[in-house]
């Protein structure tokens, strides 16, 4: 018994280690949508959180939690960031105006990673607990 202990403790510090190879600090991520009559873009990195709710208005700006960062860092790990050009929306209605058109990036280093639109409200099954957490903030944030 001791020995699965042991073993399960070091696979435990493994995968911990790994987690800290991540530069956080080049880590952002920004969600925008919009149509003829709302405009939102959320822009998120481990210091800060900005919200603008109108073309050319100044963003709300707060600054980003611990705990904040650490949840969306969470709903970031399950998803495979180099796949996301290729997913596909659930729905169509952005393209008949019953939908503002989202769009999300995710910025590491030197590398963009951007999905194609999709309806807002209504993100690939892949992204959907991320634009969760990150349509949370400006619910809390207003």
């Amino acid at each position: 018994m001791k020995i699965l202990i042991l073993l399960f403790s070091l696979v435990s510090m493994d995968h911990g280690c790994s987690d800290s190879k991540i530069n956080q600090e080049a880590i952002s991520i920004e969600y925008t949508a919009h149509s003829r009559g709302f405009y939102q873009q959320i822009f998120i990195n481990k210091k800060q959180i900005s919200i603008e709710n109108k073309r050319g208005e100044s963003p709300i700006t707060t600054t980003c939690s611990e705990t904040d960062w650490n949840n969306l860092m969470k709903a970031l790990k399950p998803i495979d960031i180099e796949n996301i050009p290729n997913l596909k929306a659930p729905s169509e209605k952005r393209f008949y105006d019953g939908a503002a058109i989202a769009n999300l990036k995710i910025i590491y280093t030197d590398e963009t990673y951007e999905t194609p639109s999709f309806d807002h409200g209504n993100p690939p099954t892949e992204i959907a607990d991320l634009v969760k957490h990150i349509l949370s903030f400006s619910e809390n944030i207003e």
